[in-house]
């Protein structure tokens, strides 16, 4: 499949009706637009989950998968003492995600997968698919880069080897995704070069060294306050070869779970009683409802 096969608005009614029909799965990426440090652009969330949910699409191998717009915006409100971050009200966010899941159901497709590339997103997002997988429409959700996390922390050089913020996983990405563009991957490696590595999470106050919130993984968001650095990690380490492989195994692991997410039936909606059922079959059974 090339990648404009796959993306929803380059397609006809006609051509999405026929891809509906025989058993698509419907890729959304969502991301945030919110800033990133002093060396990334602020739409960089959604550039790279957009990216790798395309690239994944043209590498699945037994069913077909329509990329989806993507919807740039997200729940960032600790993002919003700096410039550029345009952040959604989680009431409003969560009613967005319902009504793009609703109408894609309504429409026919019985695969609907929301790839998220903010980390500010995934308790909302989550919660929302619990409520509408309850209620009967067959949608999930994936951070993207959770599907080969186990892999790809091997792959970092710098001094913090997980995914923070505008960090050296994200900068090598967006390195990765802007290799045509000299100007900009130029402009991406002299502004994060002088960075220095960041370990504490930005909600530790300067000066203070105890995070008993990160020693038991307890809920507080990362607040990036006026004057703080706007990262979280080690982006002078970032290079456009540590990006380039990451991305390449991070679509070839999401192409996998699209094609299993497609060929599994999987429960839904609620049933009462001992001996009912309601489950979605794989998409390449005809439709029994949503």
């Amino acid at each position: 499949m090339t990648d404009r096969d796959s993306l929803w608005q380059n397609l006809t009614r006609d051509e999405i009706t026929q891809a509906r029909d025989a058993g698509a799965v419907v890729a959304i990426p969502i991301g945030a637009i919110e800033q990133h440090g002093s060396h990334l652009p602020v739409d960089t969330d959604a550039r790279l989950s957009t990216a790798i949910t395309r690239l994944a699409a043209t590498r699945v191998k037994a069913t077909k998968v329509l990329v989806a717009p993507s919807l740039p915006y997200g729940f960032s409100p600790h993002h919003l003492s700096h410039a550029g971050t345009i952040s959604l009200r989680l009431s409003t966010y969560l009613a967005v995600l319902g009504d793009i899941a609703s109408s894609l159901a309504q429409t026919g497709f019985r695969r609907i997968v929301f790839v998220n590339g903010h980390g500010g997103n995934s308790a909302p997002f989550r919660s929302k698919i619990a409520e509408l997988v309850t209620d009967g429409i067959p949608v999930t959700g994936v951070d993207y880069w959770a599907v080969a996390d186990a892999e790809w922390l091997n792959m970092l050089k710098g001094g913090l080897r997980r995914f923070g913020h505008a960090c050296e996983f994200e900068t090598s990405l967006m390195l990765a995704v802007g290799e045509g563009d000299p100007t900009a991957n130029q402009a991406i490696r002299e502004r994060s070069a002088p960075l220095k590595l960041r370990t504490l999470q930005p909600w530790v106050v300067p000066g203070e060294s105890s995070d008993p919130i990160s020693e038991v993984r307890a809920a507080w968001p990362p607040i990036f306050q006026g004057n703080d650095a706007g990262y979280h990690g080690d982006p002078a380490a970032a290079t456009i070869e540590t990006g380039q492989k990451i991305m390449q195994l991070i679509a070839d692991r999401l192409a996998d779970f699209f094609d299993k997410f497609a060929a599994m039936p999987i429960r839904l909606g609620t049933a009462m009683g001992k001996t009912a059922e309601h489950i979605s079959p794989p998409t390449s059974h005809p439709a029994k409802g949503v």
